[in-house]
């Protein structure tokens, strides 16, 4: 199948567009939404951290051929002793961080919290499905948990940007951040999904 059809026919690509454009929509109706908006983006960079480590400490088969620690060749069970308790704390730090950062521009008190109740749920619905799909593929298939480590950076570092850019260019923020977000968010989902780019077919039995 041809990586085309894998997009055209993956459900975690489709919620991720729709749940964008909703946000467009919902943006349009009420702009005083964009903080919600910006709360929720951190929300939603928060749950591609989680659902990374549960993918790198429920690994069955890791390849380490070109995986050192300490100087030393790895071992399966060291790296996934180490490397996701690693990127729990790398990660969480940074969030921890970015959370201060924002706190400056975009007050807590300013948020819906009703609406950012229901678009985080939209979320949280759409990574269940994209780990879920990740783990019924490549459940027998090795993995090299080294990348899997970098792999959430490469998706939320650009779309980070999206929030910083207008400020410091003189955007009209809102808009700017909701339309580069969901471009950025795309293109990550694409970069870091590995069945759409892989020649093997096969499917195991329950695959999404």
């Amino acid at each position: 199948m041809l990586p085309f059809q894998k997009i055209l026919r993956d459900p975690a690509m489709w919620s991720l567009i729709l749940l964008n454009l909703l946000f467009i929509y919902e943006f349009k109706d009420d702009p005083r939404k964009y903080t919600s908006i910006i709360w929720l983006y951190w929300c939603q960079s928060v749950l591609i951290g989680v659902f990374n480590f549960l993918d790198m400490i429920t690994l069955k088969n890791i390849d380490v051929s070109e995986l050192n620690i300490s100087g030393r060749p790895a071992t399966s069970k060291k790296a996934k002793g180490c490397l996701p308790l690693f990127f729990l704390f790398h990660y969480g730090m940074f969030h921890v961080g970015y959370f201060i950062f924002l706190l400056v521009d975009f007050k807590l008190s300013d948020t819906n919290f009703t609406y950012l109740k229901w678009a985080l749920g939209g979320v949280l619905l759409q990574q269940v499905i994209h780990f879920t799909q990740n783990k019924i593929k490549y459940s027998s298939l090795p993995q090299n948990i080294g990348r899997m480590f970098f792999i959430p950076y490469l998706r939320i570092v650009p779309m980070h940007l999206t929030i910083l850019l207008p400020k410091f260019l003189g955007w009209t923020p809102a808009l700017t951040f909701l339309i580069l977000k969901t471009v950025f968010d795309v293109l990550g989902q694409l970069i870091t999904t590995k069945y759409y780019w892989s020649k093997e077919e096969v499917k195991p039995e329950g695959y999404i």
